[in-house]
Parts: C-alpha cells; structure tokens; sequence
C-alpha cells in the first residue's frame, strides 16, 4: 500500500539525467531530495524540470549540498512549496530490520500514469516492492534491497512501515542504482569468448536518510 504522504511527495524531474526526487519537512522548511548522479555537482545553483500537467517546467533549486564519496544523495531547496506540509513522512532507517517489506515508487524508463485530477496534475509514480536483504547503519549508511530497480526510479524514496506501526511512514533511504555484475559471452560451442555483459543481480542500492538529515543541519548551520 503506497499511502498519498508519499505519492504527493515524490516528482518526476530532469535535470543532467531523467529520474525522480521527494520531498521532506524538517523544521517546518521544505527541502527537495534526489540521487546526485542526476545532477550538475558544480554549481550552487540548479535550473530543474518537473513534470506536471503534462510538461515539463523550470524551477530554480538552491543546492543544499552534495554527499561525499559514493553516497548517492543530493538536498535541494526551491523557492516554491510543492507538497503540503499535512503530508507527513519521517526521514529514519530506525525501526527497520532484516527481512520486512519495503517500498519504492519513482519513473521507470520515462514511465507514469496519468490519474487526472486525483493527483493535482502530478504524473503518478509507479511502486515497487522489496525485501531488506542487508543494511548496515555505519558509514556509508546502505541497504540492499531483494528487488529489480529500474532505470528512472534513482532519487526515488525507500519506504517502510515499522513493525507494529503500521499508520507510521519512514523513509529509510534515497533510491540510487542496481548491483551490477558481468558474465562471459559464451561462442556456438558454448565457450566464454572473451567478452562479458553487464547484468541487474536483482538487489537494489539505496543510501540511507541520515545523509539528508546531516546535509540540512550542515547547511543550517552554515
């Protein structure tokens, strides 16, 4: 079940790569979160594309800033308010343990659905569902989700329901990529020929929310 505090937060953008982002509130400012593959990591400040209505428009993001090394996360921050604040999602890994569900929603290969006015003109998001195979709360803060991501779902949120709190929503992470492994390319006589293929193992990588957190409160503070 995708409640709308998510479906309401999450946007289809293009930026230097299509892909998707969410929104958080923390101390009452909105602040817009996406995977930074999907963005030009040399300017401050960002010209971005939503979707809505059925086009595409501009809107000019603030860069909140940047994780370092492989944590795939980026914080934006836009001079317009996208979601209402009612909506409330908490942006924590806490609460989460090995084999639960979790979901994914994002764009897949330029995909939405279109639902009319249910959505305020928003595209809707497609959703997937995973298992937490592994996740470790030490630097980099990451999880390994049981599932096939797709292209287009990168910046997308991680979701879950803590056990026993199934009206609470928790995004445990930012959607970044699928584990990538390559096997031989075998000739007619069934024999690796030297060459190799890349193939989606089937885990998804997400980076965890503390990152989003730890951006903010730097960019705060500074």
């Amino acid at each position: 079940m995708v409640p709308s505090n998510i479906l309401y937060r999450t946007f289809f953008i293009k930026a230097e790569e299509y892909g998707t982002a969410f929104t958080v509130d923390v101390e009452g400012q909105e602040y817009l979160v996406t995977a930074r593959h999907l963005l030009d990591q040399t300017k401050n400040q960002l010209s971005i594309q939503l979707f809505q209505n059925e086009r595409w428009r501009t809107v000019s993001a603030l860069v909140v800033g940047h994780a370092r090394g492989e944590v795939d996360i980026s914080v934006l921050q836009l001079q317009e308010r996208l979601t209402h604040p009612e909506f409330l999602v908490n942006p924590t890994i806490a609460g989460i343990v090995l084999g639960q569900d979790v979901h994914f929603v994002g764009f897949p290969y330029k995909m939405w659905s279109n639902v009319g006015a249910l959505m305020g003109g928003l595209p809707c998001a497609y959703v997937k569902k995973g298992t937490v195979s592994a996740f470790q709360n030490s630097d980099p803060q990451i999880l390994h989700i049981d599932a096939i991501n797709n292209e287009g779902f990168s910046g997308g949120p991680l979701f879950f329901y803590p056990p026993g709190q199934p009206r609470e929503i928790r995004i445990a992470g930012v959607v970044s990529k699928f584990k990538v492994e390559y096997e031989d390319v075998l000739d007619a006589k069934w024999e690796a020929n030297g060459m190799k293929v890349p193939y989606n193992t089937g885990f998804l990588v997400a980076y965890g929310s503390k990152y989003i957190l730890s951006l903010i409160a730097a960019h705060r503070g500074g």
